[in-house]
This record gives C-alpha cells, sequence and structure tokens, in this order.
C-alpha cells in the first residue's frame, strides 16, 4: 500500500499515527503539495486532496478517516469512543477551515466564516475529552492528541486561553513522544522517508 500525503497536513499526520498503531512498517510513502494540483495525484483523486490511500489492489480511498477505517476494518468502537473521535475530528475540522481561509485566501479574522471557527474553537477547547498520553494504544486517544496539538501549534493563543490546565499539560506530554516528533512537518520534511518503518 502506498500512502500520499504532504509534510504538514494534520489529516496525514492522523493516518501515519494509524499505521503507527497497527505496525503497517511496510507502507510506502509518497510526499507531495496538493495545492500545485500534481498529474500524479490528480490521476489518482481529481479532488487533488491528500491523504490518499493506494491499497494493494489499485483503489484509491481519499478520505482520511476512511483510510484509516479501511487499515482497521475489524475495530468496531464503542459509544464512548466514538464520542471522543467526533470531537477530535470536528476540531480539526474547525480549524483547518478557518487557517486554509487565513492562510490560503488571504481573509481576515474579521471575516465571518474564519470568527465562526475561531469562535467554536474558543466554545469546544474547555469541553475536550481528557486526554491521557500514556494511551498511546489508543486511536481515540492519539487522534484526539493529534488534533489537539495542530490546535495548539495553528492558533496557540486559543488554544493557551481556553484549553483547560489538564488538556494544555496533556498535550505538552503528548508532543514530547518520539513519533509525535517525528512527525512533525518539520521532521517529515528533513528525513523524507519512504516507508513507514523509516519512521521508529
Amino acid at each position: 500500500m502506498k500512502l500520499y500525503l504532504s509534510h504538514t497536513s494534520p489529516y496525514g499526520r492522523l493516518c501515519l499515527t494509524r499505521a503507527r498503531l497497527l505496525n503497517l512498517n511496510d507502507l510506502e510513502l509518497h510526499f507531495l503539495d496538493p495545492w500545485q494540483n500534481p498529474g500524479e495525484l490528480e490521476a489518482l483523486n481529481p479532488f487533488s486532496q491528500i491523504p490518499l490511500l493506494l491499497t494493494d489492489s489499485g483503489e484509491a480511498i481519499y478520505n482520511s478517516h476512511l483510510i484509516c477505517q479501511y487499515l482497521a476494518p475489524e475495530e468496531v468502537p464503542s459509544a464512548a469512543e466514538l464520542a471522543v473521535t467526533a470531537y477530535a475530528t470536528t476540531l480539526l475540522d474547525t480549524a483547518v477551515q478557518a487557517f486554509k481561509l487565513e492562510k490560503k485566501a488571504g481573509e481576515s479574522r474579521e471575516h465571518f466564516l474564519v470568527k465562526r471557527c475561531l469562535e467554536a474553537l474558543a466554545r469546544a477547547l474547555p469541553l475536550a475529552p481528557a486526554l491521557h498520553p500514556a494511551a498511546r494504544e489508543s486511536w481515540p486517544q492519539m487522534m484526539l492528541g493529534v488534533c489537539l496539538l495542530t490546535v495548539k501549534l495553528r492558533y496557540p493563543e486559543i488554544f493557551t486561553a481556553h484549553a483547560r490546565s489538564d488538556t494544555q499539560q496533556a498535550v505538552s506530554v503528548f508532543e514530547q513522544w518520539d513519533f509525535v516528533q517525528r512527525t512533525q512537518p518539520e521532521a517529515l520534511q528533513t528525513q523524507a522517508p519512504a516507508t513507514l518503518a523509516d519512521l521508529p
């Protein structure tokens, strides 16, 4: 299998983390910039979006949540686990939407969609499920950690002002985990790993 992703995509980071938990060390990694609409990506995904998983049978799956589901089809999450992943993914989607409008479209924080997203982040952060960094084998917990860390990196002032102290402390511990360090955008760009095994 081959995973197409970018160095900076938090959705790609989610897929890397899921694959790591499943020990899919042979997973090939192919980094590219979807904003450049590369022909290789467009041929597999007409929306030119990443991450994209090319299966061994040649099927292209291009939604991070569906990719993660495909990688572990036998796992059936509980209602409590789904509640954590629902919070995490919505938090991430909201942060990414605001970030794209600001950084890619040049909108100000007074733009009504940007403002709406940032206000939602401020409301949601105090209500975050408890993050337990020691639970390194729990997919919902790892997903929550990646999503909270993304908000901290993209909107540090909002994270600091609105996340609970236990959340901030847990994220600080989470981001020191070796694999989290190795999947930082700068680290991925420097390492240029060809397979998941190159990210021990």
